[in-house]
C-alpha cells in the first residue's frame, strides 16, 4: 500500500496492524504517531512503526484506544521525530483537545540541534495545521505560545546544560536522603536562563519517578524508544528505585517557593491545570514553608527573599520567625527555608534583587555558611528568553554603565529607543493586539493614586478604564496612564493591554515585546558620565526608607 507524505490513519487492532505492514515506510522508517481514543492521547516515536504498534496493543493501558495516527515522511530522520515527539507532547497536553495525554514520563531528553532544524520546525506547522482539520489540535501554535502553561510546562525538553543541572540535583537530593544529611543543590544563571523551567521539570520527574515505566529507562529493552542519554537514565532509574527500596514507595512532600506574589499565582494555576502529579498546594510563599513537614524545597528568584526592613506587614514575618526559634531581628527568610526541609534547591541571581527588603548578596552568602550544609554549586550560561542573546544583554549592561556611545543593531532582535511616550505605548499595544503578550512597564517614579479606587475582581476593559473613569497616575507631558490595577497575573489580564506595569508584577515573565519607561528617578550626569538616582522622584516609599542613592542605583 502506498503512502503519501502526511497523516495516515489507522485502527488500533490487528487489523489495522497489518495494513500498516503492508505500507511503505510502515516498517522501517522514522515516524511520529498518535494512539487516541476521543479523550485520551498518547503520543510516540519510532523507527518502526508496525513493531511499535504491535507492543502498544499488547499494553493494559492502551488496549481500549481506538485510532492510530502515523505522521509519515520521507525526509524524517531520528533526530526529527525525537523533535517532534517532544513538541507533540508540550503542545497538545496545553491544547486541551484531549483531556488525558497518557505520556506522563516523557521530557527527560535534552534538545539539541540538528541538520536542518530550521526547516523541519516550519514543516511542525504544515502538520500542527494538518492535525485542526482532522479534529487532533483545536487552538493555532501562536495561542498555545502565549498560555503559561506552555512556558512553564513540565513537559518543556531542556538543553543539554540545564539537562546536566537535572541530573547533578535529583543525585545531590538522593545522596541528602540516603546519608541523612542536609543538603543545598544553588543553582545561579542571570535572567531568561531557564531557571523556572528547570525547576519544574526537576520537579516533575520526582514526582513522577515512581510510574516510570522500566521498559523506558532499561537500554537493552526492545520497548525502548527513548533518546534518554545514559546519565538521565541511570539517574532517574536510582531516583526510581530509592522512592521503592528506601521509601517504600512514599512519594516527597514537595514544596515550590515563590517570593512574589505575581508569578507564584500563576504558577499555581499552571500546577492546577498540568496535573499529572502537580497540584497547586505545592506552590507556596515564604511564610508557609512551616505549614507542611516538607523533604524537598525548591526556591524560584530567591533572591527576592526578604529580611526585616522596608516590609509591608511585619507580624508574618514575626511570627514565622518566632515559629522556627529565630530571632525575627537577626534571621531573613532564607534561613526560614534552610530550616524547613532535608534538601533545598535555590535558584539564584544576584543582579535581580529590586528592593531593598531582598536579601543582599552578603547576607546570602553569610546565611548559607552559617549552617554549613552539604552544597553544591551549578551554572546555567544559555540564554532562553532574549532573542538578542548574549549580544544585546552585554548592550544593555554596558549602556547602563555608561560604557556605551554608539547605537548597536542586532540580527533577530528589535531594539528601539522612543521620546515620545504615547508612540512607545501605542506600538506596544499594535503589538499585543497581533500576538499577545505585549506589554509596557515603568519605574516607581509616579504615585499609585488609582490603587484603592479600581477593584481588580475581574478585568476591566480599557473603555471603563481610560474613558469612563478619568483617573490616572502616570502623567508624562499631556498624555496619562494608569498602574497596574493588581500585582497577581498582571501580564495575563486584559486590562495589562492598557495600563503600566511595574517591575515587581513581570519579573519572572517570558513576553514577545515589552516597552520601558524611564521616569525621573533615574538620570544620567554629563559630567561625570554616571547614571545618577533621585530619590525625591522615586515614589516605592517601601523601597527607598533608609535606603541611600548608591543602593537605589544598585537595585
Amino acid at each position: 500500500m502506498p503512502v503519501m507524505n502526511g497523516i495516515q490513519e489507522f485502527t488500533f487492532n490487528e487489523s489495522g496492524l497489518q495494513k500498516l505492514k503492508e505500507t511503505t515506510k510502515g516498517t522501517n522508517w522514522p515516524v511520529v504517531y498518535l494512539i487516541h481514543d476521543d479523550n485520551n492521547l498518547y503520543i510516540g516515536e519510532t523507527t518502526s512503526a508496525a513493531t511499535r504498534i504491535s507492543q502498544h496493543l499488547k499494553n493494559e493501558e492502551k488496549k481500549n484506544l481506538k485510532v492510530i495516527e502515523i505522521v509519515f515522511d520521507g525526509r524524517f530522520n531520528k533526530s526529527v521525530i525525537l523533535d517532534y515527539e517532544q513538541r507533540l507532547i508540550k503542545y497538545c497536553s496545553v491544547d486541551g483537545r484531549f483531556k488525558n495525554i497518557m505520556n506522563k514520563n516523557k521530557g527527560q531528553q535534552a534538545i539539541h540541534d540538528y541538520y536542518q532544524r530550521k526547516f523541519y520546525r516550519n514543516q511542525f506547522m504544515v502538520i500542527w495545521k494538518e492535525m485542526i482539520d482532522r479534529n487532533l489540535a483545536k487552538n493555532s501554535l501562536e495561542i498555545i505560545e502565549n498560555k503559561n502553561i506552555f512556558k512553564f510546562s513540565p513537559y518543556n525538553a531542556l538543553t543539554g546544560e540545564q539537562n546536566e543541572v537535572s541530573i547533578d540535583v535529583i543525585n545531590e537530593i538522593i545522596d541528602s536522603f540516603s546519608r541523612e544529611i542536609n543538603g543545598v543543590s544553588l543553582v545561579q544563571g542571570c535572567a531568561g536562563t531557564g531557571k523556572t523551567v528547570l525547576a519544574i521539570s526537576i520537579i516533575n520527574s520526582l514526582v513522577n519517578a515512581i510510574n516510570i515505566d522500566d521498559s523506558l529507562l532499561n537500554v537493552k529493552s526492545d520497548n525502548f524508544e527513548d533518546d534518554i542519554d545514559e546519565n538521565k537514565r541511570n539517574t532517574l532509574l536510582r531516583l526510581k528505585n530509592y522512592i521503592l527500596t528506601e521509601r517504600g514507595g512514599k512519594p516527597f512532600k514537595i514544596g515550590f517557593v515563590f517570593p512574589m506574589p505575581g508569578i507564584r499565582g500563576t504558577v499555581q494555576k499552571v500546577f492546577k491545570a498540568c496535573g499529572n502529579g502537580l497540584v497547586s498546594e505545592m506552590v507556596i510563599g515564604p511564610t508557609h514553608v512551616i505549614k507542611n513537614d516538607y523533604d524537598i524545597l525548591f526556591v524560584d528568584e530567591s533572591h527576592r527573599l526578604s529580611k526585616r526592613k522596608n516590609l509591608t506587614g511585619y507580624k508574618p514575618f514575626d511570627d514565622t520567625s518566632r515559629a522556627l526559634d529565630l530571632d525575627p531581628m537577626e534571621t531573613n527568610q532564607l534561613e526560614w527555608v534552610l530550616k524547613s526541609a532535608r534538601h533545598i534547591v535555590l535558584f539564584y541571581d544576584k543582579t535581580q534583587s529590586v528592593k531593598s527588603s531582598d536579601i543582599s548578596h552578603e547576607d546570602y552568602k553569610d546565611t548559607l555558611a552559617k549552617y554549613n550544609y552539604k552544597t553544591n554549586e551549578h551554572t546555567l550560561e544559555t540564554q532562553m528568553r532574549c532573542e538578542g542573546g548574549d549580544t544585546y544583554l552585554q548592550y544593555i549592561k554596558d549602556v547602563m554603565a555608561c560604557r556605551r556611545k554608539k547605537r548597536e543593531n542586532m540580527e533577530n532582535y528589535e531594539f528601539m529607543i522612543f521620546d515620545d511616550v504615547e508612540h512607545l505605548v501605542e506600538t506596544v499595544r499594535k503589538k499585543d493586539d497581533e500576538m499577545g503578550l505585549c506589554k509596557t512597564v515603568a519605574g516607581f517614579s509616579w504615585e499609585w493614586k488609582t490603587k484603592q479606587k479600581n477593584k481588580p475582581k475581574d478585568d476591566m476593559s480599557c473603555y471603563d478604564l481610560l474613558v469612563k473613569n478619568g483617573e490616572y497616575d502616570i502623567l508624562i507631558e499631556k498624555h496619562k496612564f494608569i498602574w497596574n490595577l493588581t500585582n497577581e497575573s498582571w501580564v495575563t489580564r486584559q486590562d495589562s493591554h492598557c495600563t503600566i506595569g511595574c517591575i515587581h508584577t513581570t519579573q519572572g515573565y517570558d513576553m514577545n515585546y515589552v516597552g520601558v519607561i524611564f521616569g525621573k528617578e533615574i538620570d544620567y550626569d554629563f559630567e561625570i558620565n554616571s547614571i545618577v538616582i533621585n530619590l525625591d522622584e522615586y515614589k516605592d516609599s517601601k523601597v527607598k526608607a533608609r535606603t541611600d542613592e548608591e543602593t537605589l542605583k544598585k537595585l
